[in-house]
């Protein structure tokens, strides 16, 4: 009898530690994970093909020295691109690994950020993570860094140089399925303005040639006009304010970004919203959501930004990553866009709103992000 109970009381103690432990730990519901944020390097950081090959590098001791080099900082993304890697920086999951973290703008100037990147490396940082100004500059100066055996991981606007780890959406598709959804909107007719990036960058690049691929294909679909909206909300309000000065006729906006800008030109000029196809910020979901249009969102999230940290610092400790990491497209439709969900009526209409990518660890508040201050 009392054998029994002793291992009843052992039971008991044994049962109450597992339930102690941390859900990961157990052989957790999906309903008991669901919120919580689970950093799963397999899911994270997927090929972005079948035949992507892996890269490793030495390991090394931490913490480390990550230098961020951003070219154009022109729009609110690459400023919240920027805010994101500080606040991320800071949080319990990397903020032991990173010694400091060094963030350099330069502008459109190619040659000023190569400058950069060689000042990081005199500086002898550990990890360079890259907003590339040009696909193909860049070969000379990456080489140095990765003979310094400094690990570079480029995102966003992404480089040629092999010696690079890649993470990024799939460009190309971005502009076709917000082409796509354009021309069904459309019934395969009318003119399309194009609100296009920052001119030769590979994604300026890519959702054009992925955006033109599909309305190549019907040949009542005309694109009036491209202008240079810079992903930015005010340099696109300018030039569509412009364009809409000439009075055309329009019946469908692609937009890279800037949408917000895009449609306050129309509301200034007294012209009924078209079908869209934009990116994420909250205001042109919140346009969505409030009827004001039908269309598309795809969204870029400023967090690839952390991936990018994130990988950096997996190819530091020793860990094998593929050499060209994809991240999937968040999108929403006006049919499905959601108050809360997909926008938030309390933050600026700038803000772009794809900011949690729970299998990387990115959990980021918003309002921990606005914190931060960018000069």
């Amino acid at each position: 009898m009392k054998k029994s109970l002793l291992f009843a009381v052992l039971f008991i103690f044994v049962a109450v530690l597992v339930l102690m432990l941390p859900v990961s730990a157990q052989d957790a519901t999906p309903e008991a994970t669901e919120a919580a944020v689970t950093y799963d390097p397999v899911a994270c950081f997927r090929p972005a093909a079948d035949d992507t090959p892996t890269v490793s590098y030495p390991a090394k001791d931490g913490p480390f020295t990550i230098g961020i080099s951003n070219g154009f900082i022109g729009n609110a993304w690459r400023t919240q691109m920027i805010q994101m890697a500080t606040a991320f920086a800071d949080t319990p999951q990397v903020k032991d690994l990173i010694k400091e973290l060094v963030v350099v703008s330069t502008g459109e100037d190619v040659e000023a950020q190569i400058a950069a990147m060689d000042n990081m490396i005199a500086l002898g940082v550990d990890a360079i993570v890259l907003d590339a100004q040009s696909p193909t500059a860049f070969d000379a100066v990456i080489r140095r860094a990765n003979d310094a055996g400094i690990v570079v991981v480029a995102f966003d606007n992404i480089v040629t140089a092999p010696e690079a780890i890649i993470v990024n959406e799939d460009q190309v598709e971005f502009g076709r399925v917000m082409a796509e959804d354009l021309v069904k909107r459309m019934d395969g007719k009318g003119n399309v303005v194009m609100v296009n990036g920052v001119a030769g960058t590979s994604v300026d690049t890519d959702r054009n040639t992925g955006a033109k691929e599909v309305f190549s294909k019907y040949p009542d679909i005309k694109i009036v006009a491209e202008l240079e909206g810079k992903w930015g909300s005010g340099v696109a309000q300018t030039v569509m304010a412009d364009f809409l000065a000439t009075q055309p006729t329009i019946d469908g906006v692609w937009v890279q970004g800037g949408g917000p800008g895009v449609i306050q030109a129309f509301k200034d000029a007294g012209v009924a919203l078209p079908p869209m196809a934009g990116e994420a910020e909250n205001g042109f979901r919140k346009a969505m959501g409030a009827g004001e249009f039908q269309g598309i969102s795809v969204g870029q999230t400023p967090g690839m930004v952390a991936v990018s940290m994130m990988a950096a610092l997996e190819l530091l400790q020793g860990r094998e990553l593929p050499h060209n990491i994809s991240m999937p497209l968040p999108m929403v439709t006006s049919e499905d866009v959601q108050s809360g969900v997909h926008y938030f009526p309390d933050l600026p209409d700038d803000f772009f709103t794809p900011i949690k990518i729970p299998v990387c660890g990115v959990n980021l508040d918003p309002d921990a992000i606005l914190a931060v201050k960018v000069s």
